[in-house]
């Protein structure tokens, strides 16, 4: 391996945490390539050797977002000392605390994603980053005869997309600033989860 490409994945994360910091100052449809360039030090040339567009930098950083909240959640998923309720639990409790950590950019991106180009960069980097994880939770909880279900990818890849429309709803606004309706979201949210899975709500943590 080249000592480019061995720096490659670092030199994408530098650019992608330095766009989000104009991202969130700026605003995503005033920042330019050329504000990208100023604040990176790259040249024209050096930015388009890492990135497509824009665009493909917004797509990266949620798919890095993802990244981190996977590798963090993957111990636990793959410990076999803990039962498939423990996993769940410790999974919805990691994904929490890491969004909580990156709160104003994840509310950012929520604002963002209710284009359908940022949507469909989502849910690819949802299916591709959790599903599977999620699946092996409730194939073990099935096994354990804790959840009620047949098909646990299946399953897994209905839940995560119920959770992920967030931002498509037409009552985004009042979830995001109003304490009782973001309650009430979160409640239908985890009964809907656990009438899925076949358990009771109060089971479950969101």
């Amino acid at each position: 391996m080249t000592k480019t490409a061995k720096h490659r994945p670092d030199k994408i994360r530098k650019i992608v945490e330095i766009s989000e910091k104009l991202f969130l100052k700026k605003g995503y449809e005033a920042t330019t390539i050329d504000d990208i360039l100023a604040a990176t030090g790259l040249s024209k040339g050096g930015f388009y050797h890492y990135f497509t567009s824009k665009d493909d930098v917004l797509a990266e950083s949620v798919k890095t977002i993802m990244k981190d909240m996977l590798a963090e959640l993957e111990p636990i998923i793959n410990d076999d000392k803990f039962s498939a309720m423990e996993k769940l639990k410790h999974f919805m409790a990691k994904k929490a605390g890491f969004q909580q950590s990156r709160k104003e950019f994840a509310k950012y991106l929520s604002m963002l994603m209710q284009s359908d180009f940022m949507l469909y960069k989502y849910y690819t980097s949802l299916a591709q980053s959790y599903v599977d994880p999620l699946a092996k939770i409730i194939e073990q909880g099935a096994k354990e005869g804790v959840f009620s279900v047949q098909y646990p990818r299946a399953t897994a890849d209905i839940l995560l997309r119920a959770a992920a429309s967030f931002p498509q709803s037409a009552l985004l606004g009042e979830y995001l600033l109003d304490a009782n309706q973001h309650q009430q979201y979160s409640i239908s949210l985890k009964q809907v989860i656990a009438r899925t899975l076949g358990i009771d709500s109060k089971e479950l943590d969101l």
